[in-house]
């Protein structure tokens, strides 16, 4: 008996484990797949996120208190190809430091990070829940602390 169950579970170890690893492995590049797309000012950016996504900014305001924004996907599209042209002239770009990559229940992954942008000293908390498509990963939750205070008045 005690050799029966040792077996099923060091079979399972040898074929679970790699494909976790595969599985992360595929999460940490379309991360890193969907920074060189934001860096490089592609517009297939949006293409990294479910045409539902949820995308959340919270603002740092000067007295240091912080408030969530919820925008729809539709503004959030609409806003980064404004935004697009003059992040390219200016050169704009995100650092992530101090990434991490944790599994949730459901299957989807959490990516954490501090994000730097170019101009900024100091890094904010950043996030993405992603979920598994047959369209392969794609961003279902974002979360960005930001300082910038027009997400507060902008429609």
């Amino acid at each position: 008996m005690f050799k029966k169950l040792f077996m099923t579970v060091f079979l399972m170890t040898i074929f679970i484990a790699p494909s976790f690893a595969d599985e992360l492995q595929d999460v940490q590049t379309f991360f890193d797949n969907y920074v060189k797309a934001a860096n490089s000012y592609s517009k297939s950016v949006t293409d990294f996120y479910l045409p539902n996504a949820k995308i959340i900014r919270v603002v740092q305001k000067p007295d240091g208190t912080l408030q969530s924004v919820d925008f729809p996907m539709e503004r959030y599209k609409k806003e980064l190809s404004k935004g697009l042209r003059l992040a390219k002239l200016s050169r704009y770009k995100n650092t992530y430091t101090n990434k991490s990559f944790k599994k949730l229940d459901d299957g989807d992954y959490k990516i954490s990070a501090i994000r730097t942008p170019n101009r900024d000293k100091a890094g904010l908390p950043f996030y993405f829940i992603v979920t598994n498509t047959k369209d392969g990963w794609k961003v279902k939750e974002e979360s960005m602390q930001t300082t910038v205070q027009k997400f507060l008045t902008s429609k």
